[in-house]
C-alpha cells in the first residue's frame, strides 16, 4: 500500500484508456492539449507524481522505482486495463516502471521526447553532485529548464520555470541522482523485456553531456535507437520545430500520431 494518493484529473469514458505522466520537476497540466483532444473518445488520467503539483511527496524514497509504482497503483485505484501509458522525458522512464510492474494493465506505451543521461552511475551522481556544490541548485535547473526552449519562447515558459523551481531542492536534487542511477543500471535492461507495442516520439536530444539540441525530420537520436534496437516492433518518429515540451508547443502534430498509433496497434 501507497504511503500517498497521486493527486490526478480523469476525463472522458472509452478505451483504450490513456495515463499521462509528465517530467521532472513538473505537472500534469503539461498534457493540458491531449487530455482536451482525446477524451471524448476515451478514459484520460493525467497525475502529478509524487512531490510535484498537488502531489504530496509521502516518505518512501523518490526514485524512479518508487514513482513508477505509484503510477502502477493508480491503475488499479482507477479501476485501468488495457492501458496505454504515456511519458514526457522523465516520465519515460516513470511509465517504463510502472508497466514493469503492473503488466497486466498496460497493453501499449508512448515516450516523448525521452533521453538517456547515465550510464556510468557513479560517475554521473558525482559529476551532478559537483555541479551543484559548484553552481547551487536553482541554477543548475533553471539553466537545464532553459535549455528546453529554442527561437522565440512561449508564452507560458516563464510560469512553467517558476513551478518547476517551487519543488524543493530536497526532492529534486534526490530524484535527478535516483534518475541517473535508473537510466544507468535499469534501462537496458527494461527495455530489453517490452513485449507491447511502443512509439518513440523525439523533437530534441540530449547526451550524457545534458546539451539539447533540436532534430531535423530525418534525423533518428541516441534515445531513438536505443528503443528501436531493443523492442522489437517499435515505431519512432522524429517531429520537427518544437522544444523539449512538443506535446505543447506542436500539439496538432504529436496529438495525429499518437491517434494513429493507439488505431493501428490497439
Amino acid at each position: 500500500m501507497s504511503d500517498i494518493t497521486l493527486n490526478r484529473i480523469r476525463e472522458g469514458n472509452g478505451a483504450a484508456p490513456i495515463v499521462f505522466v509528465h517530467g521532472f520537476l513538473c505537472r500534469h497540466q503539461d498534457w493540458r492539449h491531449q487530455v482536451s483532444h482525446f477524451s471524448p473518445d476515451h478514459t484520460v488520467v493525467a497525475c502529478d507524481l509524487r512531490g510535484h503539483g498537488e502531489s504530496p511527496r509521502g516518505e518512501a524514497p523518490i526514485t524512479i522505482e518508487t514513482v513508477g509504482g505509484d503510477v502502477a497503483r493508480l491503475l488499479g485505484e482507477e479501476d485501468l486495463s488495457g492501458a496505454v501509458l504515456v511519458g514526457h522525458s522523465m516520465g519515460c522512464r516513470v511509465v517504463m516502471e510502472a508497466w514493469r510492474q503492473a503488466r497486466d494493465r498496460v497493453d501499449a506505451l508512448i515516450l516523448v521526447d525521452g533521453s538517456r543521461v547515465g550510464v556510468d552511475k557513479q560517475a554521473g551522481q558525482e559529476a551532478f553532485d559537483a555541479m551543484i556544490a559548484e553552481k547551487g541548485y536553482e541554477t543548475v535547473v533553471r539553466a537545464l529548464f532553459e535549455d528546453m526552449f529554442f527561437g522565440d519562447p512561449p508564452d507560458w515558459k516563464d510560469a512553467a520555470i517558476e513551478n518547476v523551481l517551487s519543488v524543493p531542492e530536497s526532492t529534486g536534487a534526490t530524484l535527478f541522482r535516483n534518475l541517473i542511477a535508473w537510466d544507468a543500471d535499469s534501462l537496458e535492461a527494461t527495455m530489453a523485456t517490452l513485449d507491447i507495442p511502443v512509439l518513440v516520439l523525439q523533437s530534441t536530444t540530449m547526451g550524457i553531456d545534458r546539451v539539447r539540441r533540436t532534430m531535423s525530420e530525418v534525423e533518428v537520436g541516441p534515445f531513438q535507437e536505443l528503443i528501436l534496437n531493443s523492442v522489437a516492433g517499435a515505431e519512432s518518429e522524429t517531429i520537427p520545430g518544437p522544444g523539449h515540451f512538443c506535446m505543447t508547443e506542436a500539439p496538432a502534430a504529436i496529438n495525429a500520431r499518437m491517434a494513429q498509433f493507439i488505431a493501428a496497434r490497439l
